[in-house]
């Protein structure tokens, strides 16, 4: 495939920096030996030169800071065989191509660390078996138009990403959306714009409970509390997952780990999703043993406070551990966790 043809604005950044990018590209094939010349040509013209084009005309004299980060972001990435035809993450290229040509008021105030803030995201995002890429990047250049700096787009992206299935962003989520301006906080949040609760309301009830939806949160007819199986997460390491046996689990400091014969996990969940970190190769001794009144027996009858509901597949649990509002329960033949939750 032909290499296609560069012109125009780009065409003379490239020109007046040759030298230094050839020195970039001389490096950066020390580093990688397979990396192409003709495939950095390609992208440059396929790729790059849309971003290019778009910051050339909202911000010609940032031009040439843009096209030097593109380049050197572009060598990590084709060198790291991160964009390449067979790709495991489509989503970058999906990004570059897509998003950033409609955010160019963005990529030229702080060209660095906005694209390196955006391929990092999109990055964690695909190495994370149920998060969904796609949907941040598609959330985020409708967002990105709304944003008047990199710091505004990044603490949104922080919303999004949470909302897109990384449950350990939830924190830091929830604590961006007080800091935003109250119409872009609702957006990241999915909320309609009719909608009025105040945002620090809306907050408050999502922080005391997880499993709540942001639209229901704004909803103050809302009360019905009910035992619910909310999530099943982790699978056999055979099929992608972590675990090499039916996990077991155990609260510690406020926080879920789950643990077979050979690692511990930090589990993270919530309505968006779930994610495991690495803990170690055994689990810590457990908090002094309390379910905060959560009870589960052999038939799957699980009890909190006053409610109580049966979950037949809940019987014979191999373990549990429960914080304030969510039990975890393991079966000994199932690798998942399974999350019963008092809520909305």
């Amino acid at each position: 495939m032909m290499s296609p043809l560069i012109e125009g604005p780009f065409a003379e950044a490239l020109k007046r920096g040759r030298d230094r990018f050839n020195t970039k590209f001389a490096y950066a094939r020390r580093r990688f030996p397979g990396l192409d010349g003709e495939t950095m040509k390609e992208h440059l013209g396929v790729t790059v030169a849309p971003i290019a084009e778009a910051v050339h005309r909202v911000a010609a004299d940032r031009l040439d800071g843009a096209v030097d980060a593109l380049y050197d972001l572009l060598l990590e990435l084709i060198g790291g065989g991160f964009i390449a035809a067979q790709s495991r993450y489509p989503a970058l290229l999906k990004a570059w191509r897509e998003m950033l040509p409609r955010l160019p008021h963005l990529v030229a105030r702080e060209p660095s660390r906005f694209v390196g803030a955006i391929t990092n995201a999109v990055y964690n995002l695909s190495t994370t078996a149920t998060a969904r890429p796609t949907f941040w990047i598609d959330a985020m250049t409708r967002l990105g138009s709304e944003c008047a700096d990199v710091q505004q787009f990044l603490e949104a992206g922080k919303v999004v990403a949470w909302r897109s299935g990384l449950a350990h962003y939830r924190d830091g989520a929830l604590a961006a959306c007080l800091n935003l301006d109250a119409g872009l906080a609702r957006a990241a949040l999915g909320l309609p714009d009719a909608d009025q609760m105040p945002m620090p309301a809306i907050i408050e009830r999502l922080q005391q409970d997880r499993w709540l939806a942001p639209a229901a949160a704004s909803n103050l007819s809302n009360k019905d509390r009910r035992l619910r199986v909310v999530a099943a997460v982790g699978t056999f390491r055979g099929f992608g997952g972590v675990f090499v046996e039916p996990p077991r689990v155990l609260l510690r400091d406020g926080e879920w780990l789950a643990y077979d014969r050979e690692n511990c996990w930090l589990v993270t969940a919530d309505l968006f999703g779930a994610t495991f970190h690495r803990a170690g190769s055994r689990p810590p001794a457990s908090d002094r043993p309390t379910q905060f009144d959560f009870k589960i027996d052999r038939s799957g009858r699980v009890m909190k406070a006053a409610q109580a509901a049966t979950f037949a597949y809940l019987a014979d649990a191999s373990s549990s551990a429960a914080s304030d509002a969510t039990m975890a329960v393991t079966l000994p033949r199932s690798h998942s966790i399974y999350f019963v939750a008092l809520t909305e």
